[in-house]
């Protein structure tokens, strides 16, 4: 008889295989009752500190300024990976928000003296589902036209090669590709999701991946974007407004929110901040009197928000 009051079976007996499962699991009891829980409590920190000297770099985040997608990230968007941004057919609200990340993106280079990486943004040239991107469009979204870098191909296995190859590249602020209609089909889709998470790693840039809703398996995140119209109240004011849900992530936890971009200052904001706060109080907005149409100088004038104005880097077309 052993120890434990398991008896081995004799050799006639067949597999000694449910014995020595049952070894395995009183052993295990046994080890675990003999660690306390406050060696417990040391050994997972030992093991998460191991894990972030080990991960090093790849702990670096792009803050979305909105607290409950931050918290939901663990503090942002990961580098070095690559997120999905999906967005009903024809509303263009994903690129913009896609535009918005990258300025940030940008702006975060330059406070890091890498101001001069630029962007990659892979397209069919007349797709047209997500929005055009224009020179003056992309201006009165804050990013100088001049820091991207297109690449046009009808394609989308080859677009997606081009995307592939600039997540690898280092020195790359952002990459940016649409892939159209190449989510319908299940199983090249999931071959590179893990190609491109592969190749992201390699890099040291942002992914962004654009297009209709698609499954996202193996991407760090995943987002669903749409236009937000504005109320009656809020008719003045031309900052886009969208509807964001984080509908995937890695960390394991979710979150919504109706949310504002503001291209003089860049950041995103909740939109309960920029209509419940006073204006004067909003640290991108300032007040102006401007003459009703209609009225002479000096008339009846009625007063609009700063941002409603025509931001200085756009004075160079209106002159």
């Amino acid at each position: 008889m052993h120890p434990v009051g398991l008896q081995k079976p004799s050799k006639h007996q067949g597999d000694s295989y449910l014995y020595d499962s049952c070894l395995d699991k009183a052993s295990a009891a046994t080890a675990q009752e003999a660690i306390s829980t406050p060696e417990k409590a040391d050994l997972f920190a030992s093991l998460r500190q191991k894990i972030a000297s080990q991960q090093g770099s790849d702990r670096r985040y792009l803050a979305t300024n909105i607290p409950c997608f931050d918290k939901a990230l663990s503090g942002g968007l990961a580098q070095r990976h690559v997120h999905l941004i999906t967005a009903p057919h024809g509303d263009a609200a994903a690129s913009g928000f896609v535009v918005s990340l990258l300025r940030a993106q940008q702006q975060s280079a330059e406070a890091g003296n890498k101001g001069q990486a630029p962007i990659i943004w892979c397209s069919p040239r007349f797709s047209g589902h997500h929005g055009h991107l224009c020179a003056e469009g992309l201006w009165a979204m804050g990013i100088d036209p001049a820091k991207i870098i297109f690449i046009h191909d009808p394609h989308p296995t080859r677009l997606l090669s081009a995307f592939e190859e600039a997540l690898k590249t280092t020195g790359i602020a952002g990459v940016v590709a649409e892939y159209g209609l190449l989510a319908g089909k299940s199983d090249q889709w999931l071959r590179w999701a893990q190609r491109l998470r592969r190749a992201a790693r390699a890099g040291d840039s942002l992914g962004f991946l654009l297009g209709p809703a698609a499954p996202s398996t193996g991407f760090e995140t995943g987002w669903s974007i749409t236009s937000k119209p504005a109320d009656e109240s809020q008719c003045l004011d031309w900052r886009p407004r969208w509807s964001a849900a984080l509908l995937k992530s890695r960390k394991g936890s979710l979150a919504s929110a109706d949310i504002c971009y503001c291209p003089v200052s860049g950041q995103l904001r909740l939109i309960e901040d920029t209509t419940a706060a006073p204006q004067a109080s909003l640290p991108f907005t300032h007040q102006v009197h401007k003459p009703i149409s209609g009225t002479v100088s000096g008339a009846t004038s009625r007063t609009i928000s700063g941002d409603n104005q025509l931001p200085s880097y756009l004075h160079h077309a209106a002159s």
